[in-house]
């Protein structure tokens, strides 16, 4: 919208140089992005808050029926890891800002300090990574020899105790395959909590043959998960899009880890 003063209408109809150039610097200002993390608080502060207490109230039950032994004289912060690949980048994509301001608002309320989250994708620009160091996170170098992201993803292993909140929001068959293929074991599977697309998306949209080449894992896994979908964003439906907290019960685990899978 543009104002006018009483004083406008005198002027010549071709502005003076110097209001070009008051304009022109206007104009620069309006388009001058906001810091990383004002634009980060920006939308935390906008989270609609009945939808995020359904999704953390969803979270709380599954942790609650998949929790293992607590440890002793742990408190609660000490009973949760966070791994987070591939968001995207915050900087560049409103959608990953959204699904790590949920990451934020979902470890408040679970108590758990952000040094507790493990986070890393190959298009992390330098305002993304210095933003996340600054929250306290632990930004992975997952740099291999070959470049190959597969390759250093495949490596990311879950905590050997408590409990791993994985977060993958949207991520694609190879990802999700590559952190099955690192943590298939019984003490693995038992830790995960994923927040994550539905695995039987995955079954539905590729072939039997491309699952047993490239996704024996997720294939495996994918009918033997309990699975709650999150309530749809009223105002992020994109980014939470077919989101789903899934986990394995004690009672799937024999069925899926053999003997065989152990010894690999």
């Amino acid at each position: 919208m543009t104002f006018t003063t009483k004083n406008d209408v005198w002027l010549s109809s071709t502005p003076s140089s110097s209001r070009r150039k008051q304009r022109q610097s206007h104009h620069h200002k309006q388009h001058q992005k906001q810091p990383l993390s004002s634009r980060l608080q920006l939308v935390q502060d906008k989270l609609d808050l009945a939808w995020l207490d359904s999704c953390i109230q969803i979270l709380k039950s599954c942790l609650k029926n998949h929790a293992q032994v607590p440890l002793a004289n742990a408190s609660q912060r000490d009973l949760y890891n966070v791994k987070c690949l591939g968001l995207g980048s915050p900087e560049t994509s409103d959608n990953a800002r959204a699904q790590l301001a949920f990451l934020l608002r979902t470890c408040d309320a679970f108590d758990i300090e952000y040094t507790r989250i493990s986070i890393y994708d190959p298009v992390f620009t330098n305002e993304d990574k210095d933003l996340l160091v600054q929250l306290g996170m632990r930004v992975l170098d997952c740099e291999s020899s070959d470049s190959s992201e597969t390759h250093s993803i495949h490596k990311i292993a879950v905590e050997e105790k408590g409990t791993t909140i994985l977060f993958m929001p949207h991520c694609d068959l190879t990802l999700y395959e590559s952190m099955l293929t690192t943590n298939w074991s019984l003490e693995g599977l038992r830790s995960i909590v994923f927040i994550c697309n539905h695995f039987d998306d995955y079954i539905q949209n590729n072939s039997i043959r491309t699952l047993e080449s490239r996704a024996p894992h997720l294939l495996k896994i994918a009918p033997n998960v309990t699975s709650i979908p999150l309530p749809t964003s009223p105002d992020w439906p994109g980014a939470f899009n077919n989101t789903s907290v899934q986990f394995v019960t004690n009672e799937n685990l024999a069925a899926l880890v053999t003997e065989m899978d152990q010894k690999r």
